[in-house]
């Protein structure tokens, strides 16, 4: 399974090389059929605080489907009139009033924390929930969680009407829910990608020899964002605290550390 900015497209390289096969969609959720199966369910995770500076660094370079929908041209169909004429109207409206100067600005220049900072800080403010896109605006999540748990939530808990009928209102009822719906079996760090990714073929049964373990070893990373800088020179002792309140889900169940200011 793919979370954006997890190393999820190296993964897929690696398994490439060794197990051809089916690919679904991108970032998506997985098909209930697989969901009901015994297929080995594997996803990748990467360090809250280095994953918000790849996300925005990745937008600095004009890239990714976050950059997309905060800085792109204003689209007047794709609002869901179809489901739900008010609802459609209502994304519409909020379209139409959505200021995309300040996030321009905010990814205009990658080398620069504080514009880094004033992302982060934008990012999340539920206020800017809906601008966010992905529905996030409609979870409780928005609240008391970070874009990447929501992101994480939705694409490795078995079902997601949990992160919207109002029935998670704290990271203490979100943490119970994860421990029951989580479906990975598998987790891979980016931090220790490698090692995760021949593990991950060691535990499904698929062989390999020395020189494709070498070969998946010598990799090169891919689609890599353009900043040369290390994750603390991004932040201040506000935005580690933010990012270490609103993504306490990922940073407590992988014991992921914050950088060091």
């Amino acid at each position: 399974m793919r979370l954006q900015k997890t190393g999820s497209s190296h993964v897929l390289q690696a398994l490439k090389m060794v197990s051809p096969g089916w690919q679904g969609e991108m970032h998506g959720r997985l098909p209930e059929l697989i969901l009901q199966s015994n297929r080995f369910i594997a996803g990748s995770i990467r360090n809250p605080w280095d994953w918000y500076v790849s996300v925005w660094a990745y937008g600095c370079d004009g890239k990714g489907a976050l950059y997309d929908r905060l800085t792109g041209s204003r689209k007047i169909l794709g609002h869901g009139y179809r489901k739900s004429l008010v609802h459609g109207m209502s994304n519409f409206l909020h379209e139409f009033r959505r200021s995309r100067l300040k996030w321009r600005e905010v990814y205009s220049d990658s080398s620069s924390p504080d514009l880094f900072r004033r992302w982060l800080s934008f990012v999340m403010d539920p206020e800017n929930s809906r601008s966010l896109g992905e529905n996030f605006y409609r979870s409780t999540l928005k609240q008391f969680a970070g874009l990447y748990t929501y992101r994480y939530c939705r694409l490795f808990h078995r079902t997601v009407t949990h992160l919207y009928d109002g029935s998670v209102s704290n990271k203490e009822a979100l943490l119970r829910l994860d421990k029951q719906l989580n479906i990975v079996q598998h987790m891979m760090l980016v931090e220790n990608l490698t090692d995760g990714i021949l593990e991950l073929l060691e535990r499904t049964g698929i062989n390999t020899d020395k020189e494709m373990r070498w070969k998946i070893k010598e990799m090169e990373r891919t689609n890599p964002s353009s900043r040369n800088r290390d994750t603390a020179f991004y932040y201040d002792r506000q935005t580690v605290e933010l990012v270490m309140q609103r993504d306490a889900l990922i940073v407590d169940k992988y014991g992921y550390k914050p950088p060091e200011i």
